[in-house]
């Protein structure tokens, strides 16, 4: 097992108690909304936490103001739609605070970053901070690093970044209660020859009185072990915790892997560190967004979840300042230590992009206040008091629910993937081209002019570049019993990532379309259960894995991509089917499929993230052998079309019911005619239907038992 796998395993017991907790809040919860309505965010919070925050603020403002800084600078600025998850920063703040914040990485043999699973920043120099329940003990650091810079550039491509060493010989400390962990890091990254210095750190406050309820918490966050994200819209903080409470509670946009993020304010200083989600808890257990049950399984993208939860920074310093370690990690914590306090300054070196003042410079304050430098020296006093040992925080306690999911696992190696095998049938089943009318739109290889076979294990696949969509898809299936070690809930969480081989921008994802679009599915054109098999469990593994990459993705309307109940749609009955009945030709098939790309008649709809064309119909064709095994099998190819035009006109984009869509079994030719995609006349010469008395027709499909190969 992975760390990935048991960070995953330990994940949503912290769901459960943020789920527990947000129960116990719920009368607070209401009082804050009415008094944010009558009087803003100084009415809802406590009058000592409003002195205090305009305390801070003042003297901020006094420090800033004599360095010359403007409050336009942390202004955010937003131009086009808005999202709930951006890939580049919203301010030079933003982008400056973002530097020390890393994903956590699996390492391979290499030392290169073979899976994301967490996130986590620098807080002084050689050390970071991240969740408990990403490394719980010094020992599951071993095979792991930090990867800073890994986002997306101007142009849509990846940045790879620079991964360093997780280094427990330097320190380690992990509290369960807080959910966090300090691990050591390398100076040095092994690959790069890249200095950890230059990604410098960001501070931890320990005063109180940085934010107030109703004020923006910003995240800046790796999800879905995915590149860089900046949570930065509808991102206000819920409810003001009471001096001893040591979690915040707010509604900024996360994802699995945004464990171990920094919770920013307005200013960009930590206030908190995310560990969790906030799922709807009822009778004591996770509720999907059906409202049903969350049972094991499931993905993460099924809970309803309802708001996000954050450590404060300022319980984690007050636990620090009195933690035990041992003798060898003594001096590092000691010097981490004498780094908590106020330091205004630090804002203005932002401004200034001073590359010689750190960005943890402080200048500790008596038991009265904090020492400013501002071109000197100026004292500025107000509430929080000094740190001690004796006022730990408080941290409720309850039972965990079970922990239940895994992260997937991917192959870091693309430039070796085998892709789709045309031979794999002992019959050739060669690749499908495309029409020349429809060939501009194909995404091309670089300074070539011939389609981009992009391959994976077990299938390959076509872009249409104009769709950022596939075009097409071909995958390789082998149904025998002992090629098909794991259950599907095995595996691990449905976790979707990017091609880095092709621009991101050609990549539609979670942000622009399969989140807010609450409906639509992330569809697999290649099934998981159709690539999931291998002749090793590595390669079974990896295989499922592969299937979840943007490119196999297209939005398919939960009531026909789900074959499980209530959705007993008609295509995922159909792709079972198929799998049942693999055992009369020798458990293998070779399957192309696709969605149906009609540039004129599919439906332009923005579900929040920008206008994106939705396809009304997909296609699928099924390449089996009669008489598998035997000196002559004999090609056979069955088509397929499901159809969900009409039920969109009837009901709309978002609304319409599974009783509305329609499947046909069809000709190789109708699929070429609606598609562009054309097949070698071998496999039309192979096809059921060609030749029979119902040729010109469709057969619809009104049940399962209509199926036969």
């Amino acid at each position: 097992m992975t760390q990935a796998d048991e960070v995953r395993r330990r994940q949503l017991d912290r769901a459960h108690a943020a789920g527990q907790r947000w129960r116990g809040l719920v009368g607070r919860r209401a009082e804050t909304v009415r008094l944010l309505k009558l009087g803003g965010p100084q009415l809802a919070d406590s009058p000592a936490r409003v002195e205090r925050y305009f305390a801070r603020e003042a003297a901020k403002n006094l420090a800033l103001a004599r360095a010359g800084v403007t409050e336009d600078f942390f202004r955010e600025r937003r131009i086009g739609p808005t999202l709930d998850l951006d890939d580049f920063p919203p301010n030079d703040s933003a982008r400056i605070a973002g530097t020390p914040v890393g994903r956590i990485v699996g390492l391979d043999d290499r030392g290169a970053a073979r899976e994301g699973f967490a996130t986590g920043f620098l807080i002084a120099p050689n050390l970071m901070i991240t969740n408990h329940h990403v490394f719980a003990a010094a020992e599951e650091c071993r095979g792991c690093g930090i990867q800073f810079g890994y986002e997306k550039a101007g142009d849509g491509s990846l940045s790879a970044g620079v991964v360093f060493t997780l280094d427990t010989n330097r320190f380690f400390y992990a509290n369960e209660p807080l959910d966090f962990a300090v691990v050591g890091v390398t100076s040095t990254a092994a690959a790069a020859g890249s200095d950890l210095r230059r990604f410098k750190n960001l501070a931890l406050i320990p005063t109180t009185g940085k934010i107030l309820v109703g004020q923006a918490i910003s995240i800046i966050q790796y999800p879905d072990g995915g590149p860089k994200k900046y949570g930065v819209r509808d991102n206000e903080l819920l409810i003001a915790p009471a001096d001893k409470e040591v979690f915040l509670q707010y509604t900024t946009d996360t994802l699995p892997g945004s464990s171990g993020s920094p919770a920013f304010n307005k200013d960009w200083e930590v206030v908190g560190l995310h560990h969790s989600g906030v799922p709807e808890i009822k009778d004591g257990r996770i509720v999907t967004i059906r409202g049903t049950p969350w049972t094991k399984g499931m993905p993460d993208s099924d809970i309803h979840w309802i708001a996000n939860e954050g450590v404060r920074v300022s319980s984690i310093c007050a636990h620090l300042a009195g933690a035990k370690v041992k003798s060898d990690y003594q001096p590092a914590l000691a010097e981490l230590v004498k780094t908590f306090g106020e330091d205004f300054s630090q804002l203005a070196a932002i401004q200034s992009r001073t590359e010689g003042t750190p960005m943890n410079a402080v200048i500790p304050g008596n038991d009265r206040g904090v020492g400013i430098v501002v071109n000197g020296t100026a004292n500025f006093y107000f509430g929080g008091g000094p740190i001690s040992a004796g006022t730990q925080p408080s941290v409720p306690a309850g039972p965990l629910a079970a922990a239940v999911e895994k992260k997937l696992r991917f192959d870091p190696d693309y430039a070796h993937r085998p892709g789709y095998k045309d031979k794999f049938l002992g019959v050739q089943v060669p690749l499908p081209s495309v029409a020349p009318s429809r060939a501009a739109e194909i995404l091309k290889e670089k300074n070539q002019n011939r389609p981009w076979l992009l391959k994976y294990h077990h299938y390959s696949l076509v872009m249409n570049e104009k769709r950022r969509l596939q075009m097409w898809s071909a995958v390789n299936v082998d149904y025998t019993p002992s090629k098909r070690r794991k259950a599907r809930n095995e595996f691990g969480t449905d976790t979707w990532v990017p091609d880095p081989r092709i621009p991101g921008n050609l990549q539609i994802e979670d942000a622009e379309l399969y989140k807010p679009a609450l409906k639509f599915d992330r569809g697999h054109i290649v099934r998981r259960d159709d690539t999931a098999w291998g002749d090793t469990e590595e390669e079974e593994i990896l295989a499922n894995s592969d299937s979840f990459h943007w490119t196999n993705c297209t939005p398919q309307h939960e009531q026909f991509n789900r074959d499980i109940s209530p959705f007993h749609g008609i295509w995922g009955g159909l792709e079972h089917q198929i799998q049942t009945q693999a055992q009369n030709v020798g458990n293998k098939m070779s399957i192309f499929a696709g969605p149906i790309l009609d540039n004129a008649h599919d439906i332009d709809h923005d579900f929040g993230g920008g206008p994106v064309k939705v396809p009304r119909r997909f296609w699928k064709v099924l390449f089996v052998t009669e008489n598998a095994g035997s000196a002559k099998p004999k090609l056979r190819a069955f088509g397929f079309i499901l159809d969900q035009s009409e039920a969109i006109s009837k009901f709309g984009i978002e609304k319409f019911s599974a009783g509305e869509f329609e499947t046909f079994q069809v000709t190789l030719k109708e699929i070429t005619a609606a598609t562009g995609v054309r097949f070698k006349q071998k496999l039309l010469a192979a096809d059921a239907m060609q030749g029979a008395p119902n040729e010109s027709k469709r057969i619809r499909l009104e049940s399962l038992a209509g199926v036969r190969i």
